[in-house]
């Protein structure tokens, strides 16, 4: 029995310089295209952060068109108190007047550095100027 352990003890042989390369490469290939997933989702991740902080912020100026509408103002006084800067984004709003009803088709635009990152639309009525002018006039 003292023999047979003597035997395998003097039997194993250590691992390769070879054997250790070729594993710390396999290793190393597998880690970098894991890694490669991690930058593709990171950069996603934050593409669509910023796609809905403008989606956000195009929400809140609609809802503030929306109010100044129901308020009764007029197009022009609508733009005017509109805020078109935003946490870093630029607002651009556009008021299109139909030719068969009463109804705008309101139009916001939120770009970051130029490139255009959200779009809302609806349709709302504003006062006209002359409805303005009859209801100040007692």
């Amino acid at each position: 029995m003292k023999n047979s352990l003597l035997k395998i003890r003097h039997d194993e042989e250590g691992t390769t310089l070879v054997e250790l390369l070729a594993a710390i490469a396999i290793l190393s290939i597998i880690v970098t295209s894991f890694l490669a997933f991690f930058i593709q989702s990171a950069n996603t991740n934050k593409m669509t952060n910023e796609v809905n902080e403008a989606t956000f912020v195009a929400q809140g100026v609609m809802e503030e068109i929306t109010h100044f509408s129901s308020e009764g103002y007029t197009v022009a006084a609508t733009e005017a108190e509109l805020d078109l800067t935003q946490a870093g984004f630029t607002i651009e709003p556009s008021f299109i007047e139909s030719t068969n009803s009463s109804l705008h088709q309101v139009i916001v635009i939120v770009y970051e550095g130029g490139n255009k990152r959200a779009q809302m639309e609806t349709r709302l009525s504003f006062a006209t100027s002359t409805e303005t002018e009859a209801q100040s006039t007692p």
